[in-house]
């Protein structure tokens, strides 16, 4: 991406933020004076939706106010401690006890009224008026089972109430907590053991562009749990979502504005058993507060043309004197600096928000700057005379540094009571460094071998998004019209820097001439997505015990993707007078760098450069009807599918492109079923079909090695989409509004599926083909109860335990693919995926302490060809322990201090009974403190 057009870019993002604070400095001087308010939301326990025109009074006062379009209500009331009564013709009357609101601040409850009638056969019981006390800490979590008893899908979801209780700073280490989600890298979210490329992420309902070059998964950690209101997973597919559905849908809410003044600011320190306070792998100059840093392409280096020496018979190239002068401009650094001590993590976080008449906003901001060094055993492995036996062995020591900044700024405005807008804008930018040093026995060369290596990534991701909901009473029993557009854009720079040297005799290395060193590779991805969706949603017969509506909508979405990748690398015509031992930045001094030295050479591949484009129209029709405990959505979803892919060589611009098609008009329908088993317990079945599609990189034949001695990955053309059949099953009970206990059973078959298979043979790589079909059973448990129904004694403690055990089989075509297993798992599914959480909280003290174990089965890794056995990921387990106080000093100041893989297991894959890679994480620590002068 060129300079300019990212600076458009970071001031084009910041517009949104800045209408926030603009809203902030104009409320804020009347901040002070505004009274405390009592806030609440009203939901509908048939359907999860909100209720609208609810009544809601305060009980031994004249205060009374009506819930509006998204069933929201707020009240000004002095500080106290108060009663609300919430009635609603045809339903339930509700009374809220023990609602406390301080001064300057506000107190919350979330209230679910039960249809009046229903089925049970105890109608005169539904006369009586239900009495529950109010619990602000946990309005939200309450909110979040309500929807989830309501909805007609399968899901789960989890909010910033449980996040603050966990360990986990971003979105990924968040849902490893949610039953049935394993991570990958830690940032890479595997839904029921299905892998990235089965999983789709939304943000507020949007679709958002991925910053990965080899992914269309959307790398968690770029967002900050301090940014985020809550997340849902999908598990069932509705029509009113994108087809391209197989395991889960990840849908981010970013922070909500409030209906009263917010706001905190806070920092944390953080430290790790094998990092902090140790000698570590610097990249040359490291990273700036910022994140700034990295080398990219200078401006010397001419952009459209390849670097070769002129030739009199094309009349083409640069002369020796530019090429020393491009090199020389090249020069820089090459090998990490190792220093004495890493730094201690730091962060910092800071949230604003308020409402005024019509007008509500939020402003958040997170800082993160990091630090994690390794040191990790890599082999690899080739099918011999004898079997599977080493090839290449490795020993490695790296260190990543990383800043992240994340930055949301959401403005809402009230037409009227039935007609809301929101505009939300969200920018998060990564940056990472890398200083690698590699050493071990090349089988290529014979010897052994030092590398080393720097890189620099930086990533970002964009989103702006408006959306418009209005109701209308007057048509039939209601209308819904819902709108909602959206543009985001990811970016990603990579530059990265390799040397090599070969081991001579007396333990000297020299540096060799190969084609990974003196290697210099550029990367650049742009990453585009504008999705729009209209909605209407008609209403009819909404009161008694029949009711239903009927949903139609629209949605467009397009993709587009460039990518552009250079390779560079300095060619040695001639050693005489060059000491090839000396370090690489002596080495590549400009007085070697001349056209009897080092030159530069150009060695970017053909198909290093593509271009993608999606195009999805889509248009969907859904009935939902209740009738008794009864309640059953189906409809279909038409989608037509264009994508392409264009690889091209931007070096010779007349060689022919590799163009890749897939397009695909799709029906894909959904059927959804609930029947409630009284008014704490639902049976839900699900069956839908969905696609899908390959990734862009897995189209595209650019190729790709991460390590020297490793395989490389390279695409394939002509993949097509996969179908896929889900059948879902779930039994729930929910004994209390903070209470569940379920039971799930799925059941997916894949048609063609796209699998990376690992090839062996001269050279090893992986690369991506459509295998036969593929079948994945599995069940879920999961309990959340507070122990106060065993014994008084135990009403502080409660307990979360999920439990998901995953069994797929793949079956792949020998005659078709040279694979090892023709029947197998599939790539990236553990077996058995579990948590545990222990939580002990006291309210009137301020405390809550939660221990925490999660455990991962083990998983194919990678899958073997030709003889080579698969890559097998090693189970795993991690126990965490976190303590929240908040501190008498102050209203709303706390701590929490935590600690993570205190068991510090290491990390563990093996081939053919080999060791593939094994490294030690460490145990983690940190402590934050919070401040938060708005809270109760």
């Amino acid at each position: 991406m060129q300079h300019g057009t990212r600076e458009s870019l970071q001031t084009s993002c910041m517009c949104g933020l800045r209408l926030a604070v603009l809203a902030l400095l104009w409320l804020a001087p009347a901040a002070a004076t505004w009274a405390a308010s009592l806030s609440g939301v009203v939901l509908d326990a048939r359907n999860g939706l909100p209720v609208r025109g609810a009544t809601v009074e305060i009980e031994g006062t004249e205060v009374r106010a009506t819930s509006d379009l998204d069933g929201l209500v707020d009240i000004e009331l002095p500080a106290g401690t108060y009663t609300a009564v919430v009635t609603m013709p045809d339903f339930r009357t509700q009374k809220i006890t023990d609602i406390a609101v301080v001064e300057g601040g506000a107190g919350n409850f979330a209230v679910v009224l039960e249809a009046a009638g229903g089925n049970t056969s105890d109608d005169a019981a539904f006369s009586e008026v239900i009495t529950v006390s109010a619990d602000a800490a946990q309005a939200t979590e309450t909110a979040l089972l309500a929807e989830r008893k309501a909805a007609i899908q399968i899901s789960d979801s989890i909010g910033a109430e449980e996040m603050s209780k966990n360990t986990g700073s971003d979105a990924a280490g968040v849902l490893k907590r949610v039953t049935g989600i394993s991570l990958q890298d830690n940032k890479y979210v595997f839904v029921r053991g299905l892998g990235d490329r089965y999983s789709n992420t939304a943000l507020n309902g949007s679709k958002i562009p991925s910053t990965e070059f080899e992914k269309k998964v959307v790398p968690l950690d770029l967002f900050p749990a301090d940014l985020i209101q809550k997340i849902t997973v999908s598990k069932s597919y509705t029509v009113d979502k994108p087809g391209d559905f197989a395991a889960g849908l990840v849908e981010l809410s970013t922070v909500d504005f409030p209906s009263q003044q917010t706001g905190s600011i806070g920092f944390s320190l953080g430290w790790n058993s094998v990092t902090t306070g140790d000698e570590y792998l610097e990249y040359p100059g490291g990273l700036s507060f910022s994140g700034s840093g990295g080398q990219g392409l200078p401006a010397a280096i001419p952009r459209g043309e390849q670097l070769f020496r002129f030739s009199p018979f094309t009349g083409e190239g640069f002369t020796p004197e530019e090429l020393e002068t491009f090199g020389e401009a090249l020069a820089g650094d090459w090998a990490p600096v190792r220093e004495d001590s890493a730094p201690i993590d730091t962060g910092f976080n800071f949230s604003y928000g308020n409402s005024k008449d019509r007008l509500g906003f939020v402003v958040t901001a997170t800082y993160e700057n990091g630090t994690t060094t390794r040191q990790e055993e890599r082999n690899f492995f080739r099918v011999g005379v004898d079997g599977v036996v080493p090839d290449n062995i490795y020993d490695f020591e790296y260190t990543d540094q990383k800043v992240r900044l994340a930055l949301t700024g959401n403005l809402a405005y009230k037409l009227g009571e039935n007609h809301h807008l929101q505009l939300r804008t969200l920018a998060t930018h990564l940056s990472a460094s890398e200083g690698r040093f590699q050493e071990g026995f090349f089988s290529d060369l014979g010897s052994n071998i030092n590398n080393f290596r720097v890189s620099f990534l930086e990533q970002e991701i964009t989103n702006f998004q408006l959306t418009g909901d209005h109701y209308f009473n007057g048509i039939g029993d209601g209308g819904l019209l819902e709108w909602r557009g959206s543009f985001s854009e990811a970016t990603t720079d990579e530059n990265r820097r390799e040397a090599l040297y070969e081991e001579q005799p007396g333990n000297i290395f020299t540096y060799t001439d190969a084609a990974q060193s003196g290697f210099m590779y550029f990367n650049e991805l742009t990453d585009e997505v504008s999705d729009f969706k209209l909605d209407w949603t008609q209403y009819f017969n909404s009161t008694g015990e029949r009711y239903g509506s009927l949903k139609g909508g629209i949605a467009y979405t397009t993709n587009d993707r460039e990518f552009a990748g250079r390779r560079l690398r300095y060619f040695l015509r001639s050693s005489f007078g060059i000491d090839l031992a000396a370090p690489p930045e002596e080495l590549f001094s400009a007085e070697n760098i001349n056209p009897f030295g080092f030159e530069i050479q150009e060695v970017t591949r053909a198909t290093d450069t593509y271009l993608g484009e999606h195009e999805i129209p889509a248009a969907y029709i859904q009935g939902d009807y209740s009738f008794g405990p009864w309640r059953v959505t189906a409809g279909v979803r038409f989608e037509d599918s264009q994508q392409d892919v264009i690889t091209f060589d931007r070096n010779n611009p007349d060689n022919p492109p590799i163009v890749s098609e897939v397009a695909d008009a799709d029906l894909l329908p959904s059927i959804g079923v609930v029947y409630r088993i009284g008014n704490d317990t639902n049976l839900r079945f699900s069956a839908s079909q969905t696609v899908n599609r390959p990734e862009y990189r897995e189209l595209a034949p650019f190729e790709f090695t991460h390590v020297v001695g490793g395989f490389t990955a390279v695409g394939n053309p002509d993949l097509q989409r996969a179908k896929i059949t889900s059948v879902d099953a779930r039994w729930e009970w929910f004994p209390s509004a903070r209470d569940v206990i379920a039971a799930s059973i799925f059941w997916k078959n894949f048609d063609d599926p796209i699998e990376s298979l690992l090839l062996g043979g001269s050279l090893s790589f992986e690369t991506f083909t459509n295998v036969e079909e593929a079948e994945n059973f599995g069940l879920e448990l999961e309990v959340r109860r507070n122990l106060g129904v065993l014994s008084e004694s135990l009403e502080d403690f409660s307990i979360i335990l999920n439990y998901a055990f995953v069994d797929s089989e793949i079956t792949i075509d020998p005659d078709v693919s040279a694979v090892t297993n023709a029947t197998r798992p599939l790539v990236g599914q553990p077996d058995n995926v579990g948590n545990l959480i222990l939580d002990w909280s006291r309210p009137e003290s301020g405390s809550n302490v939660r221990l925490l174990y999660n455990f991962i089965g083990e998983k194919v890794a990678l899958a073997g060809g030709f003889g080579l056995p698969d890559v097998i990921e090693d189970s795993r387990s991690t126990i965490d322990l976190v303590w929240g106080q908040e501190l008498p000093w102050g209203r709303g100041l706390e701590f929490k201090l935590s600690g993570t893989n205190l068991t510090d297991e290491e990390r563990l894959w093996t081939q053919g009974g080999g060791t593939f890679r094994l490294y030690d994480a460490g145990r983690s620590f940190s402590l934050s403190f919070s401040f938060s002068p708005f809270s109760r």
